[in-house]
Formats: C-alpha cells, structure tokens, sequence
C-alpha cells in the first residue's frame, strides 16, 4: 500500500480490452492481487472467451467493443491486452474519452503513431503507461543492482541473446507470425523487452544503431524471424541476437566492465571479478525463457502505473522509456533497408512527463533519420 493520503483514495475501476492469453496469464493476477485496483468491465467479442470473463470476473459488465465501454462511463482506467495493431487506435480512443491507459507493449514503431499518441496524452492529460515487466525479473533486477553498485567497474560491452524455437507464436490463431496483426516480428515483440533493458543496464540512450534481419511469411505479410543489432552508447556499445528459429527457447547474455564480467545464464548469474577467485553465483527459480506471461514480475509495474496516475507532477518515465523502444525499433527496420548502416539516434528526450508535455521534438529525430 502506498504511503499519504493515497491509501485511503477508493480503488481505481478498470476496463480490460480483450479476454486472451495475456489478460488471463498476467494482468488479471496482478490487478487481483492490489486492493488500490478493480476490474469492473471487460471488451471482448468472442463468445468462448466472454463466458470465461462471465466465470473469473462475475461482478465485471461485459461490453462487445470499447464504444459500449466508454458510453457507460464505468472506468478510470482501460487495460489493453489485444494485438498490437489495436494498440494505437484504443489508446486514441480512451485518451479521448478522458481514461488513463495500461497497454501491453508495443507501441507502434511509427513517427506518425507516436506523435498522435503523444499529442492525445498532451490533450487529455491522461497517463499512458505500456508494461514493462522485464525490468522487473528477479534476475534483471539482480543484474541492475550489481551494475550500479559498479560491481564490475564501467560497462564496455553488453552482448544479449534471445532464442526461440519455431513454435513461438500467438497461440492457437498464431497472430505474431502475421505483420498485419502483429506490427513486426521478433524485433518487436522480443526486441522490445530487451531494448528497455539495455537501456536500462547502460543508464544511458544509444548514439547510433544499426540492423540486418531475416524475415520469413507470405509475402504479403512478412516477418523478421531473426535480427542482430548493434547499439553505439557514449561511452559502451551493445549487441543483441534475437531468432525464433533456434532448438531450444533461452535467455543469456555477456556484460563485460573494466573490472570484471557479469554472465546471464538464463536462471543464473555468475559474477567474476578476480582472477583466480571463483565466481559468484546467483540463482533464480524461473529462468527468463521460463513460460510467456510471468504474472510475479507484473506486480511493481501495477504499483508504478498507480503512482503515475495518483501523484499530479508524475515524470512519464515508463511513456519516455517506451518511446525509445518504439524509436529504435523504427530506427531498425530502417538499418535493415539500407543494408545494415549506421543511423543515429538522436537526442535523447526532454525531462518531464513524456504523455503530456508540449511539442514533440523526439518525432524530427525520426523524420530527420529516414530523410538522411
């Protein structure tokens, strides 16, 4: 419970949009699980899926599209867990309506798409707050820990891998194999997660980037199966892999420092320092690779999106953050079109709150980069 006045404030009532995997897997627990929240609606068209949101949420209205949900003016708050392609126009359409909004990620690696989500979060002063719950794995938050407490010095080099096999999908329909529905391939949904990361392991925001990707799909809708990039910070560089055609699903990584080495193992940290001295090892009872939803690492994300939305001069911290993953994942595509070659990044954003602040300098940066 949050300290203040704030832990008196009634619940806030939230909306789900869309009943599927994520929704059930991840949110739903975590919204269950905090007295500062309830669902008291759900979106959701399908029939097999409503009676599931009838059974778990009996107290929740059921609406059959978001137009039913805003006119019954139910909600603070709409919890967005459909496919990305849906993310920009319900994020437009709550903002509009004076909601806050919890979204899964992505955003869309668009100019276009971020400067309308930025200028209706600038409009409607409503926070936007799109799931990060990465950050919040317990070995992630190990690692974060030991890089600041400069365990091993000054990062030089940060190497991270991603595999999945060629099953990885959007369950029975298979929804992320299809750009269309999806918005990209493993670049954006993978990619994304592991962006915030580096990012936030560096502390810092990349010069430049560059891609190259294999894609694979009917040629109407293609998508990356594969991409490798290379992010250029001030001061350190990084590298990510990510495939979906791998055997087996893990999660490692190499974080080299001026005075030692951090390697993630997917479930285990080992920490050298020395030479000679043996390594410290960190083990964790889920490995990264571990299921697709992870419902225990959702629980400070629900706690930072209440601070966001309770306190009045709120950074927009999680909105900035999500807006660098959504630049560089543009930035990526655009790599790739041009052969893999460097392209910068820009300056980084300005202080304040991301979702509401006037102008939007960040979107000459994109604009600037694909006109060069």
């Amino acid at each position: 419970m949050s300290s203040g006045n704030t832990q008196f404030s009634p619940p806030l009532r939230g909306g789900i949009i869309g009943f599927g995997g994520v929704a059930l897997g991840a949110h739903l627990p975590a919204w269950r699980r905090d007295p500062r929240f309830r669902i008291d609606a759900v979106v959701e068209p399908v029939p097999e899926r409503i009676r599931m949101a009838e059974r778990l949420l009996p107290e929740a209205v059921i609406h059959p599209d978001m137009e039913s949900l805003i006119a019954a003016q139910c909600v603070d708050f709409v919890d967005i867990c459909t496919p990305p392609c849906f993310h920009e126009d319900m994020m437009l359409k709550a903002c509009e309506a004076g909601l806050h909004v919890f979204c899964e990620k992505p955003l869309p690696p668009s100019p276009d798409g971020l400067s309308r989500l930025l200028e209706a979060g600038r409009v409607s002063g409503r926070v936007l707050f799109m799931v990060n719950n990465w950050k919040f794995a317990p070995l992630w938050d190990k690692v974060i820990e030991l890089v600041k407490a400069k365990k091993i010095g000054d990062i030089k080099t940060l190497s991270l891998s991603v595999l999945r096999t060629s099953g990885s999908g959007g369950g029975i329909s298979d929804w992320r194999r299809c750009s269309r529905i999806a918005g990209g391939g493993i670049l954006l949904d993978h990619g994304w997660h592991n962006l915030y990361l580096i990012m936030a392991v560096m502390d810092d925001r990349p010069l430049s980037l560059s891609a190259q990707m294999e894609f694979s799909g009917g040629e109407d809708s293609p998508t990356e199966e594969t991409a490798d990039l290379f992010l250029q910070f001030p001061a350190a560089e990084a590298r990510l892999h990510l495939t979906r055609r791998a055997a087996c699903r893990r999660n490692d990584g190499v974080i080299i420092g001026e005075r030692g080495v951090l390697r993630i193992n997917d479930d285990h940290l080992l920490l050298e320092t020395s030479a000679g001295v043996p390594p410290v090892r960190y083990d964790f009872p889920e490995p990264l690779s571990g299921g697709s939803h992870h419902p225990a690492w959702m629980k400070t994300v629900v706690e930072n999106f209440y601070r966001e939305v309770r306190t009045s001069h709120s950074s927009g911290g999680n909105f900035a953050e999500a807006w660098w993953c959504a630049h560089l994942t543009d930035l990526a595509y655009l790599s790739h079109r041009r052969d893999g070659r460097l392209v910068s990044a820009g300056a980084p954003p300005e202080p304040g709150r991301a979702s509401c602040s006037g102008g939007n300098p960040q979107l000459d940066v994109v604009e600037n980069a694909e006109g060069g």
